[in-house]
């Protein structure tokens, strides 16, 4: 029995930060402070691609004027580099003159890496397939990753160089992991850490993702995203809602969990859902009614389960409800919940999903209630291919611009679906970064 719980003490000290038995806290020539402790923090290794490297933590550099603090993982350049832990960009150097090195170091803060910051050294600053230190506005760091940005254990964050002092040595990844906040914490080996690091094969999607986003998590559930908050999406709602498996994103446990789960999404206003037998229902808001479809309009069917959660209520007295299509002698509208008309054209029609088919002609001589209002605005969430700007998320009235195969890659764009969309039906909106929604409430996650 003794012999057990020495072994399971013996490996719960594997994942301690520190041992508890912590040596004194040691200061090289230049005033680092570093430690001989072993410990094992739970990372992700923090390069993809090719990689060789062997521990030379405290080697001698410069004549031993100092010692080596970090781990040098050598590879080809624009290797990526991505998150080794969840947390937040606590400091990041962008060069502005050939030599100074570019660097990113990111400060730990959720589950038992807690605590901690990996520190990246000699991030690339060429242009690729050259090393003419003229690289460093693209091809350092991707768009949006700065100081005070939250990324996830995975993420694309740069891409590995021989910026800094690294111009004589080849091209490699200077890794530190140092116990506390940044620059400040207290260097320790980071070999045995890598050792036991996990290897992925790509970058992971990067969160949090923009409202409106379709994200599939490892256990395959469909979930809408909506102010850091996720909705299942159920087969019968998916399709009510004209939504598809096809553009939905691949996520990780790790963003999933970030999401607060609220109840699962309802269908939409104005769908029509038919029951197992054979009635027809009209969705408005959390209620149905019993409806005539109009025309070739088109009819989901869905489980008892999606209905169940509606009630039931007398039909209105109009036979047109928010969130229904309609075209009148002055033109195809959305009527908003607002209690307005919102015109609509084919590429806003094709955001939503929606077809001639779901568009309900209204007599000339019927007087409807509502006014005429804006126009309606993209569907949260729709990956764009605009001229001139490329491939774009619009959410939330912004262009969210993935800037390249890189990003799309990373933020788990690649292959997806784009519906082409003219420059000139989202000029003036403002542009903002891929990973939309306010993050310094997930940061607090």
């Amino acid at each position: 029995m003794r012999r057990v719980s020495v072994l399971i003490s013996a490996l719960l000290l594997g994942f301690l930060a520190v041992p508890s038995s912590a040596s004194p806290t040691l200061v090289d020539t230049t005033g680092t402070a570093y430690s001989m402790d072993r410990a094992v923090v739970p990372i992700l290794f923090p390069v993809l691609g090719p990689t060789s490297y062997s521990d030379n933590y405290l080697a001698c550099r410069s004549g031993c004027a100092r010692k080596h603090m970090g781990q040098d993982l050598m590879g080809p350049k624009m290797s990526p580099l991505v998150a080794a832990c969840d947390g937040t960009v606590a400091s990041l150097k962008r060069e502005s003159s050939v030599g100074e090195g570019n660097y990113l170091v990111l400060a730990c803060d959720h589950g038992k890496a807690a605590g901690w910051s990996a520190v990246y050294l000699h991030i690339n600053n060429d242009t690729p397939g050259t090393d003419d230190g003229r690289g460093t506005a693209s091809y350092a760091f991707p768009k949006g990753i700065a100081v005070g940005v939250r990324v996830l254990a995975g993420q694309l964050v740069a891409w590995r160089g021989d910026s800094g002092n690294a111009e004589s040595t080849g091209p490699h990844l200077h890794f530190e992991l140092r116990k506390g906040y940044s620059w400040g914490g207290v260097v320790y080996n980071a070999f045995p850490s890598l050792q036991a690091a996990r290897h992925i094969a790509a970058p992971t999607a990067s969160g949090p993702h923009p409202d409106g986003t379709l994200i599939r998590t490892p256990q395959k559930d469909l979930y809408v995203i909506s102010n850091l908050q996720k909705r299942l999406v159920t087969p019968g709602v998916l399709s009510a809602n004209r939504l598809s498996g096809a553009n939905a994103i691949d996520v990780t446990a790790a963003e999933s969990a970030r999401y607060l789960t609220l109840a699962p999404l309802w269908p939409r206003d104005g769908a029509l859902l038919k029951d197992q037998d054979g009635a027809i229902w009209r969705v408005l808001g959390s209620h149905r009614y019993l409806a005539t479809p109009n025309a070739d309009e088109p009819v989901f069917p869905v489980p008892a389960s999606d209905l169940a959660r509606l009630q039931v209520m007398d039909a209105p007295v109009l036979p047109f409800t928010s969130g229904m299509v309609i075209r009148t002698s002055s033109g195809t509208f959305e009527i908003g919940q607002d209690g307005q008309l919102h015109s609509v054209y084919p590429t806003l029609m094709a955001s939503y999903g929606w077809t001639q088919q779901d568009v309900v002609p209204v007599a000339a001589d019927l007087e409807l209630p509502w006014s005429v209002g804006d126009p309606l605005g993209f569907r949260d969430g729709t990956l764009a291919l605009i001229p001139g700007k490329g491939v774009a998320v619009l959410s939330g009235g912004v262009v969210r611009r993935v800037w390249d195969t890189r990003e799309l890659n990373a933020y788990g764009y690649a292959g997806k679906p784009r519906l082409s969309v003219a420059a000139s039906s989202v000029a003036g909106l403002p542009e903002g970064e891929v990973a939309g929604g306010p993050v310094d409430q997930w940061r607090s996650r």
